[in-house]
């Protein structure tokens, strides 16, 4: 959830804010990233330069791995470090949100691969 109140610059959800703006803002943006529309995200948080319309939007696909409804479907802290930092490889999150709605499927297992050589460390996270 952290991740989403840095990618989103406010907190998820703010007492003092129309009713509106009120959507919750992971599911928002788990909405937007399922229609293919990541800039929209990005831009409706104000990013606007490459560099760090890239850095948020890895933030972003960590944060819907992070949120998905099966704690076993989540990587772990180590697994989140490391994508952020762009040292694995994110893979398309699954729909955090299909528990709701009954439809869609979530992850039963996960799996983190590491390949590397010479002490280095690379890899992907892979539902």
């Amino acid at each position: 959830m952290l991740l989403f109140e840095i990618l989103g610059r406010r907190r998820n959800f703010e007492a003092d804010q129309t009713a509106e703006s009120q959507e919750w803002f992971p599911r928002w943006v788990w909405q937007k990233f399922d229609q293919g529309e990541i800039a929209t995200i990005l831009d409706t948080c104000g990013f606007g330069d490459d560099e760090m319309r890239k850095k948020a939007e890895i933030m972003c696909k960590v944060a819907l791995w992070c949120v998905q409804y099966k704690p076993e479907a989540r990587p772990t802290m180590n697994g989140v470090v490391r994508m952020l930092e762009g040292d694995m490889e994110i893979v398309p999150p699954l729909n955090p949100f299909a528990y709701m709605s009954g439809s869609g499927s979530t992850s039963d297992s996960t799996q983190q691969s590491t390949e590397g050589s010479s002490g280095t460390t690379s890899g992907s996270y892979v539902p």
